[in-house]
C-alpha cells in the first residue's frame, strides 16, 4: 500500500491519549495525525474502530532467537528456518524492531545447549537474514560473557564485518551480579552435589580468568568508535555502575537492586528492565522487582529477556493495575528503547515524519491483542478473534441428514 488512513483510532502519542483520531501513512511514513482526515488522500481505509493504536515495540534484549535455533537441548534447528518462524511469533505479539540479544562467550549456555552450531555461524547467518526480505527491522544485540575470554577476538570481529547493533558486557560468575554465593551453592546441592563438592563448583568458577581492566576498556573503546550502543549487566553495586558508566556506557540493563537502578538513572543511564519480571509479579532471582522500578522511576525501558510477549502485557498491567497513564506505559516499550538503541528519530512513536512502525491492540477481557502490526506501512501481520454465537444448532438445521 502506497497510502492509508487509519480512522476512528485511540491514539498514543509520546505525550497523551488522543481519541477518535486518523492517521495517514504514505509511502511508508507518517504524513498526518489529525480528527479527520478527507479520505481521497489514500488507497485503503483502515477502521480501527476505536482500537488502540501504538507505535510498535521495540525490544532491544530478546533471547528468543538462540532459544528458537536451539529449542531443547541438543534440538538444532535450521538457523534460517528459526529465523523465519521467530519473525512470525513477534510479529503476532506487536514487535516492529527486535535486537535479537545472542551470547558469546557464555560457555555455560553453549554447554547446555549442545548445539553442531558454532557462535560465528548463528551470528553470520542471523545477520544475512535480516538483510534479506523480512518482516521486522532485525538487528542483533550481542551479549559479551567476559569469562569468554577465548572469544575476546571473535567479539571484535564481529563488530568489525558490521553484525552488531548493541553490544552487552555481561559476567555470570557466581559471589556477584544475579547469582550470590549462597544461591550458587544452594542450585548445585539441588542439581545433586553434597555441600563441599558446591563449594568447590564456586571457588573453581571464581577462579575463572575474565576479561577486565584495559582490555575491557579496549573492548567497549571499539564499540563506541563505531557508533555501537553498549550496555552494562546486572549490575549490583553503587561502585560497579559508576564503574561502567566511567566507561561511557550508558545502558544499564537489569540492576540487581534498586539502589543501583536509582543511581543508574541519576547519572542518565538509560536503565532497561525486563518485561517478563513485571508480568509475573517479581524477580526469578529475588532481585529487584521491576515493576515497583517503574513506579519508583528508575527504569525507563522494558525489554522482553525471555518472554516475547511479556512487554504488551506489561504495558497493560501498569496501567490498570499501577496506574502509570497509558502513553507513559507505551513509552516504556518504544520512544525509550528507540532512544537507549540511537534510532528513536526514524522510530518510536507516533508522530509526523517518523515510520509508519505501528501496532493495532483490540482489548478483550482487558487482555490485549493484537489484530495489525505495521512496519514501515507494510502490514506484515493480522488477526481477528472468532466469534462465537451461541447458536445451538441441530443437524437439519445444517441441511444434514443420514442419506448420503
Amino acid at each position: 500500500m502506497n497510502s492509508f488512513i487509519i480512522n476512528n483510532a485511540t491514539v498514543i502519542t509520546p505525550d497523551e491519549v488522543l481519541h477518535n483520531t486518523s492517521i495517514l501513512v504514505e509511502h511508508g511514513i507518517i504524513t498526518h495525525i489529525d480528527q479527520h482526515i478527507d479520505e481521497k488522500y489514500a488507497g485503503k481505509i483502515i477502521d480501527a474502530a476505536g482500537d488502540i493504536v501504538m507505535p510498535g515495540i521495540i525490544d532491544i534484549h530478546t533471547d528468543a532467537m538462540d532459544a528458537e535455533i536451539v529449542p531443547r537441548t541438543g534440538a538444532d534447528i535450521p538457523i534460517a528456518i528459526a529465523f523465519r518462524e521467530l519473525e512470525r511469533k513477534m510479529s503476532g505479539c506487536g514487535f516492529t524492531t527486535v535486537y535479537h540479544s545472542m551470547h558469546l562467550g557464555y560457555d555455560m549456555a553453549e554447554m547446555h545447549s549442545h548445539s553442531k552450531y558454532s557462535r560465528l555461524e548463528v551470528f553470520e547467518t542471523v545477520h544475512n537474514a535480516s538483510k534479506g526480505s523480512t518482516l521486522l527491522n532485525n538487528k542483533i544485540h550481542l551479549r559479551f560473557e567476559l569469562s569468554g575470554v577465548k572469544a575476546y577476538d571473535t567479539c571484535f570481529e564481529l563488530m568489525d564485518k558490521g553484525y552488531v547493533n548493541i553490544l552487552s558486557v555481561m559476567d555470570h560468575t557466581p559471589g556477584q551480579g544475579q547469582i550470590t554465593k549462597e544461591y550458587f551453592i544452594k542450585f548445585a546441592m539441588k542439581k545433586g552435589k553434597n555441600e563441599e563438592e558446591a563449594i568447590a563448583a564456586y571457588d573453581e568458577r571464581i577462579s575463572m580468568p575474565i576479561i577486565k581492566g584495559k582490555e575491557l576498556e579496549a573492548l567497549i573503546r571499539h564499540a563506541q568508535k563505531l557508533h555501537i550502543p553498549v550496555a552494562s549487566h546486572d549490575d549490583d553495586t553503587v561502585e560497579k555502575v559508576d564503574y561502567m558508566h566511567g566507561l561511557g556506557i550508558d545502558i544499564c540493563e537489569f540492576p540487581i537492586t534498586m539502589e543501583t537502578a536509582q543511581h543508574a538513572a541519576k547519572l542518565g543511564m538509560h536503565v532497561v528492565g525486563g518485561a517478563s519480571n513485571i508480568l509475573r509479579g517479581g524477580s526469578l532471582s529475588g532481585n529487584l522487582d521491576m515493576k515497583e522500578a517503574v513506579l519508583a522511576g528508575a527504569v525507563d525501558s522494558l525489554c522482553s529477556d525471555y518472554y516475547p510477549p511479556s512487554i504488551l502485557h506489561s504495558i497493560f498491567k501498569l496501567y490498570n493495575e499501577a496506574g502509570v497513564p497509558l502513553h507513559d506505559a507505551v513509552n516504556l516499550a518504544t520512544l525509550h528503547p528507540a532512544k537507549a538503541a540511537g534510532i528513536s528519530k526514524q522510530t518510536g512513536s507516533i508522530e509526523k515524519g517518523k515510520d509508519a512502525d505501528l501496532v493495532i491492540v483490540k482489548l478483550i477481557n482487558d487482555i490485549p491483542m493484537v489484530t495489525h502490526t505495521i512496519v514501515r506501512g507494510h502490514i506484515v501481520a493480522q488477526a481477528s478473534n472468532q466469534v462465537n454465537y451461541n447458536n445451538n444448532y441441530e443437524l437439519n438445521d445444517l441441511s444434514l441428514t443420514n442419506e448420503l
